[in-house]
């Protein structure tokens, strides 16, 4: 028996419904699909970028400290390999997409941690270095103060030494007026001059201290030396050392009270006639061991 057109013409209608369902659901999964594929790529390419912004952050960080350093150096090696973990994911896995997650949250919070640790060591080493170059500036300027205090006081002393070297110099008494005279003795035993050698029992030595306010007053050694032209000695009475170190023989010694004002000193030395020749005779005069003038005699 056949089926009437009515059914027929149902069954085509009830065949085209189910197959428009069935594309509609094909199309529905497959666009489920394509979404949830974009969201997995999304997600992969978000972890990456964060992965990629954590390395970079750690290679701007510049720790002096070494075992920080090797610290950061195996944080930053599990973060790339983490990272291209991550990139090599080949699958819609989202449940190793979220383990990923989880581990990137608490490399996160690690870093954290890591990165307070770093930047209290870079503050306390800037404070460091801070503190060392404000000790070197004060080394470096008490440095300078002890050169110029050290320049200052040389230039002091220099300019004490000069002032003293004048001092001395004024203060050093030059002998006025010396007159040396050769004296015969007659019979009774009194002196009187002669100008002739073979007569001479004795030099007559006199002369001036002028007035000095710089000389230190008190008591003066004055040395009177008589040399004859072959320069020696005339009647040495022993031997004294000059200030400039220099050790002379000399006839007389004389001590003196010197009190800043003028002085007559006169000094009287026997000698032997018989060993006086004729020539010239240089009488010099020392007093507190530097030399003081000098005069001469000519005898004949």
């Amino acid at each position: 028996m056949n089926e009437s057109p009515k059914k027929k013409d149902g069954l085509k209608y009830l065949l085209v419904g189910l197959l428009i369902i069935l594309l509609f659901y094909a199309y529905k999964k497959n666009d489920d699909y394509v979404k949830l594929e974009n969201a997995f790529v999304e997600e992969k390419l978000a972890l990456q970028q964060e992965l990629d912004e954590i390395i970079n952050d750690y290679k701007d960080l510049s720790v002096k400290k070494k075992e920080l350093s090797k610290r950061l150096i195996k944080e930053v090696n599990k973060i790339i390999a983490l990272r291209d973990s991550v990139k090599n994911l080949k699958t819609n896995n989202f449940k190793l997409i979220r383990k990923y997650r989880r581990q990137v949250a608490t490399l996160e919070r690690q870093n954290r941690i890591l990165f307070n640790k770093v930047d209290s060591l870079n503050i306390l080493n800037k404070e460091l270095e801070d503190a060392k170059k404000a000790v070197t500036n004060e080394l470096n300027l008490q440095d300078s103060i002890t050169k110029q205090l050290a320049a200052k006081n040389d230039s002091l002393l220099k300019y004490a030494q000069e002032l003293q070297a004048k001092i001395n110099y004024a203060g050093a008494l030059k002998v006025e007026n010396i007159d040396v005279t050769a004296m015969k003795e007659r019979s009774s035993g009194r002196l009187t001059t002669t100008s002739r050698s073979n007569r001479t029992d004795a030099f007559k030595v006199n002369f001036k201290l002028p007035k000095n306010e710089f000389t230190v007053p008190g008591e003066k050694t004055i040395y009177v030396q008589i040399h004859d032209i072959e320069k020696k000695v005339v009647a040495p009475e022993d031997i004294t050392t000059l200030k400039n170190g220099l050790e002379i023989e000399y006839s007389d010694e004389i001590k003196a009270n010197y009190e800043n004002n003028e002085l007559n000193v006169v000094s009287l030395i026997l000698v032997n006639r018989d060993l006086i020749k004729n020539g010239e005779y240089i009488v010099n005069v020392f007093v507190d061991g530097v030399f003081s003038g000098n005069s001469s005699i000519k005898l004949r």
